[in-house]
């Protein structure tokens, strides 16, 4: 199993950490204003530093609307000069029914970056198009869950389309809902193409809190993905909005791996 690093848990760095989850526009497109290949080269440096050695790419630090094939090239050495690895491609693939360049600029996005897989919310009227897209570019899409308070309703986005959408599994927004994220792991088991590992703080409110800390039942997750054989990929999430959560999560991905390697 690769566990990553989440890259949106920098989404408030631009702001100083002074800002709130519902500011998450606001703090995105401070990220995307002042974003640099120098603030990218720090970005990296201090994952690494933290001790991962794969990553999750956050489109705040990869904006579709901006990449070319020279700008992904120079975000590729980056990462590979800090001996860092890309497994996903972390973005909203928007509403491509209505608004379909969008949703072919992020394909295009993940093409340009070497990206094999996408991980996104998308609706069951949008899954057509968007399994068109993967076949075209050569991509898969994990589907997120953030609205939905159950995983049957993932099920159903993915629908007929399984050899090339999956579910990505957020546990932190299964904790908001009120759903026990260990469950959803279970029952998406077949499903699963990445997870992103979040804890919060209460039912009802989308707070992220350090994983263990919260009430999203993180141990009990990753004794679900260890139960049902799980060997993909898991980003440590934390999208702390007071402080930098990189040692945080230098923390979580230290227990993380203490909780697989139990007897």
């Amino acid at each position: 199993m690769i566990i990553g690093f989440q890259t949106a848990n920098y989404f408030a760095r631009a702001m100083n950490y002074q800002t709130t989850m519902e500011n998450w526009g606001e703090a995105e497109r401070k990220v995307i204003e002042t974003f640099s290949l120098e603030e990218f080269d720090r970005i990296c440096r201090d994952i690494q530093s933290a001790g991962f050695r794969d990553i999750e790419l956050w489109m705040g630090h990869a904006f579709p609307k901006f990449m070319t094939p020279y700008f992904a090239e120079e975000l590729q050495k980056i990462w590979k000069s800090y001996g860092l690895s890309v497994y996903s491609y972390s973005c909203s693939l928007g509403d491509p029914v209505r608004y379909p360049r969008w949703t072919r600029l992020c394909f295009e996005t993940a093409k340009m970056l070497g990206i094999e897989l996408i991980t996104s919310g998308i609706t069951k009227e949008s899954a057509p198009v968007i399994y068109s897209l993967c076949n075209e570019y050569g991509i898969k899409v994990g589907v997120e869950n953030h609205p939905e308070k159950h995983p049957d309703q993932i099920k159903a986005a993915i629908g007929d389309y399984g050899d090339l959408l999956g579910a990505t599994v957020d546990t932190g927004w299964y904790g908001t809902q009120g759903f026990s994220a260990a469950e959803a792991i279970w029952k998406l088991k077949d499903y699963l193409l990445n997870v992103h590992l979040k804890d919060v703080r209460e039912i009802g409110e989308h707070n992220p809190v350090a994983l263990g800390t919260g009430i999203a039942g993180i141990a009990e997750c990753v004794k679900a993905l260890r139960e049902i054989g799980y060997d993909r990929t898991v980003s440590i999430e934390q999208e702390a909005v007071k402080h930098d959560p990189t040692d945080d999560c230098a923390k979580a991905l230290v227990w993380v791996k203490s909780l697989l390697n139990e007897d």
